[in-house]
């Protein structure tokens, strides 16, 4: 099972998927937990040099290189899934879409880069508005990060994702203990199915 926490910059994704991966292992489930994008691979020292830069660089190439990106992690995701651990992805395939969308590439040739990917069997988006994503980082932000309304396009984008997909969305501004019940309880009903 891949379980995909989503939401923009700041929303609580990395906290969340870490609290998840915890609580289950605790409970004897074996998981492995990824982040996404994955600064650490050779795709993601380039992605990572474009983010920090204020060089112009086409949407199509940064959306290119996200979904690159998620390539590069496939054999972790597929040997994860092989051996039975639930995999916790912290981003996935849907943040590229809800990014991309918000950059106004179109959605058909966004989703048409991570065809043939592992899909998602519970997705839940951390809701957040652009006010508190500039509260929990106010400096140091990539080129995403820095522009408001941009971040308020994403969070339309994946709210509008959420209504199609039948997604469980948590406002991101609640406690964070709070979050995790909601997101843990998601996930066991989700393993009991």
């Amino acid at each position: 099972m891949i379980v995909a926490l989503e939401g923009t910059d700041q929303a609580g994704k990395g906290t969340q998927a870490a609290l998840l991966a915890r609580a289950l292992r605790r409970r004897g489930t074996a998981c492995s937990l990824l982040s996404l994008p994955d600064y650490a691979t050779p795709v993601g020292r380039v992605l990572r040099s474009i983010l920090a830069s204020r060089r112009e660089v086409r949407p199509q190439v940064i959306h290119a290189l996200m979904s690159a990106n998620r390539w590069e992690a496939l054999p972790r995701i597929e040997r994860a899934l092989a051996a039975g651990r639930l995999v916790i992805m912290d981003r996935y395939y849907h943040s590229n879409v809800a990014y991309g969308a918000a950059n106004g590439l179109r959605r058909a040739w966004l989703e048409s880069l991570d065809a043939g990917m592992p899909r998602s069997d519970i997705v839940v988006l951390l809701d957040s508005r652009g006010a508190e994503s500039f509260r929990r980082k106010p400096s140091g932000r990539d080129r995403f990060e820095r522009d408001a309304e941009f971040l308020r396009r994403v969070s339309r984008e994946y709210r509008r994702m959420a209504r199609r997909g039948r997604w469980h969305v948590i406002d991101a501004s609640l406690p964070r203990e709070g979050i995790h019940a909601r997101i843990l309880g998601i996930v066991t009903r989700g393993l009991r199915a």
